[in-house]
């Protein structure tokens, strides 16, 4: 798979180019996806809109030739420094394992950086995200990535203004995308800026991207508690809700922890945290039962009771409806995700949560 610089031709159409960098281990969705939206849009253009602006595609990386994606299909690039002189109009950095090992690399570094003043607009994908961010590109800019990869962004460049909540972002001419595979809804993203909804809708139907998203949906992020409030009372209720998750509280009891009337509590826990206590309450046993799924392998009836539901069933119901998944699917969508962008702690991982397990077994009852 590869695409050539575009030519110069004396058409009165002119030509967008975009770049599309990857590394060892791409996601090879975000190669196709964003390919094939350009591509499938500068057919439709020629064809249908004559005179609007086209597209031309080149696959980049750091030293050119063959790269290995995560599914194992090679794929032909070109050398970024074949195009120090040319001007992309958009370049797209695709998520994959080999970003981690990327943005240590000071070519790749220096080249992003000379190019930023050239290019209209530059987007990143997960992993993508920290290639970016080591250039500079993100510094005091919003950003988001994978929600795993949160923590680890913010730790190690902690001028970025990171939205946890975001699945993408924009802060002038800089765009981020959280999750694996989202390269071509942000390249529709593009295309609607530059053409307009109805030429997006077209490619989109044509390509039906969002049959892709129910087929395999994205991993639904963890519903985040919102910080507690600077009111110390409320402080005080919300690290009691936290600690007495898993028995059978009600909202009388904390209001009567911290010496309040119920109905100036609840109204006092909402205007201090945006919740009301019964929803802090649910999201806060929600998140702890998303993050037994992630973390163990303890059947879905035996971590709902740890996390203060009544059964496995009143869980599944629960995520169908926050999360518009199963729990078994939660899990399953988490695990392959972090087995894409961690693929050699997948194996830790596994031990780890058998000798959980194993100790589990020792000292608990069922």
């Amino acid at each position: 798979m590869s695409f050539k610089m575009p030519a110069e031709t004396g058409s009165a159409r002119s030509i967008k180019h975009i770049g599309i960098i990857v590394f060892e281990g791409v996601i090879l969705a975000d190669v196709i996806g964003a390919a094939d939206v350009f591509g499938v849009g500068d057919k439709l253009i020629s064809s249908v809109f004559a005179g609007e602006t086209g597209y031309a595609i080149s696959l980049l990386s750091l030293y050119g030739g063959v790269i290995k994606s995560s599914a194992s299909v090679e794929i032909m690039t070109l050398p970024l420094s074949s195009h120090e002189q040319h001007t992309f109009d958009t370049l797209i950095i695709a998520s994959g394992t080999g970003n981690f090992a990327a943005y240590l690399e000071p070519g790749m570094i220096e080249w992003l950086q000379k190019a930023k003043n050239k290019v209209r607009r530059i987007g990143a994908v997960c992993t993508g995200v920290f290639v970016m961010a080591a250039a500079g590109l993100l510094d005091n800019r919003r950003a988001t990535t994978h929600w795993v990869l949160q923590d680890k962004l913010i730790h190690e460049f902690p001028q970025i203004k990171v939205e946890r909540d975001a699945t993408m972002t924009e802060d002038d001419g800089i765009f981020t995308a959280s999750d694996v595979g989202m390269a071509s809804e942000m390249a529709l993203s593009f295309l609607e800026s530059d053409l307009g909804p109805s030429v997006a809708k077209r490619v989109a139907d044509s390509l039906v991207v969002c049959q892709r998203r129910r087929d395999h949906p994205t991993t639904v992020r963890p519903v985040r508690v919102a910080e507690p409030s600077k009111n110390n009372k409320i402080q005080q209720a919300s690290r009691w809700f936290a600690e007495h998750m898993a028995e059978p509280i009600n909202i009388l009891s904390a209001a009567n922890f911290v010496s309040m009337s119920e109905r100036n509590f609840q109204r006092q826990f909402k205007r201090e945290t945006g919740w009301t206590p019964h929803e802090f309450l649910l999201h806060l046993r929600l998140e702890a039962v998303r993050q037994q799924l992630t973390e163990t392998d303890l059947p879905v009836d035996k971590i709902a009771r740890r996390c203060g539901f009544l059964s496995g069933e009143h869980v599944s119901k629960l995520f169908r409806k926050h999360l518009s998944v199963s729990p078994c699917e939660y899990r399953r969508n988490e695990r392959s995700v972090q087995k894409q962008l961690f693929p050699a702690a997948s194996k830790q991982h596994q031990f780890v949560v058998s000798r959980n397990l194993s100790q589990a077994s020792q000292t608990t009852t069922p």
